[in-house]
């Protein structure tokens, strides 16, 4: 049998656990509750405008920072003079709002945020900001936030980075809009299951806080402009361009779980002048997707890079509706 004092400090440390979920779960939006658990490597959060995703990212950054001892997170951005008024004003912010109590270090020249009872600190740097990075070792965990401005290669870099062994679980935490149904997130995290990420899709409809104003112009979108409407308001993956086809319908269309007919290649021999010998080439890791034969009279989309982002060009039929 347990000693009594024992039994007491069981009692008040599971007390202690539920008032920390119940203060968790009134300050959260219902659908990121259980991804404060989620061990995962990869935990993609694709969303439309005012959804809460970076919201739930800053928080569960802090949650592991004030929790777990000698943490190194790496938040990071494209570009890096973006970082200081998003994702550093938007950490020190929550923190003086949900633990005014907890005693931080916060540098304004190097933008970190140091944990003194734990030796946990959060870093911040953009991928153009090479030296900075450099200088950036040992990480136990990565935000990107905008993850749809990074080339896939930057990504991987990232990826690489973080590796050894470390008290508690490793995680890139992403969060982005889904500006372009060809972008590499895409077709890397949701055109196949992969069993060390976890997904998250919402949209504004699934952030309580949100107020009315902010939720009347993403949906104003609706009359303005379709592909802001598709993207930020519905949170789907966005057709940008001129086209002769219905963008909606081309962007519905390729969202659906259609494997293509043939993936690989053209080949050819070019002499500086011409052209010639032009072959298909069947190669499951082509840059080229077909997802229908040529029929004649039938209308195809034939697509490239239009992410700028390396994305894989596709070539289909569309239907129209």
């Amino acid at each position: 049998m347990k000693n009594p004092r024992t039994i007491r400090a069981d009692v008040e440390s599971l007390c202690g656990i539920a008032d920390w979920y119940l203060k968790l779960e009134s300050e959260n939006n219902a659908a990121f509750m259980p991804l404060f658990l989620d061990t995962h490597r990869y935990l993609v959060l694709k969303g439309g405008g005012g959804s809460g995703k970076s919201i739930f990212a800053g928080r569960k950054i802090i949650e592991r920072c004030i929790s777990e001892r000698g943490h190194r997170f790496l938040v990071c951005r494209k570009v890096g003079n973006t970082i200081k008024h998003s994702c550093f004003d938007q950490l020190r912010g929550q923190l003086a709002q949900c633990y005014p109590g907890i005693k931080v270090r916060i540098n304004l020249t190097e933008m970190s945020i140091t944990f003194p009872h734990n030796n946990s600190v959060i870093l911040f740097a953009g991928l153009d900001d090479v030296e900075k990075l450099k200088s950036i070792y040992n990480i136990t965990g990565l935000w990107i936030e905008e993850a749809s401005e990074l080339l896939e290669t930057d990504f991987d870099q990232l990826d690489i980075r973080l590796r050894g062994e470390t008290r508690y679980y490793k995680q890139i935490i992403l969060t982005f809009n889904p500006i372009s149904v060809m972008h590499w997130l895409k077709r890397r995290f949701f055109d196949r299951k992969v069993k060390e990420a976890s997904i998250s899709e919402t949209t504004y409809k699934d952030n309580r806080f949100l107020d009315e104003e902010a939720k009347q112009v993403l949906e104003n979108f609706r009359d303005t402009d379709p592909y802001y409407y598709e993207v930020y308001c519905l949170g789907r993956w966005g057709t940008t361009g001129r086209s002769v086809f219905n963008s909606a319908a081309v962007s519905k269309r390729l969202e659906e779980d259609i494997q293509p007919v043939r993936v690989g290649r053209f080949t050819y021999a070019y002499d500086g002048a011409n052209i010639s010998n032009i072959a298909w080439e069947e190669d499951p890791d082509g840059e080229i997707r077909i997802y229908a034969d040529p029929e004649e009279g039938a209308p195809y989309v034939i697509g490239g890079d239009t992410a700028g982002d390396g994305s894989d060009a596709f070539v289909g039929q569309v239907l129209d509706n």
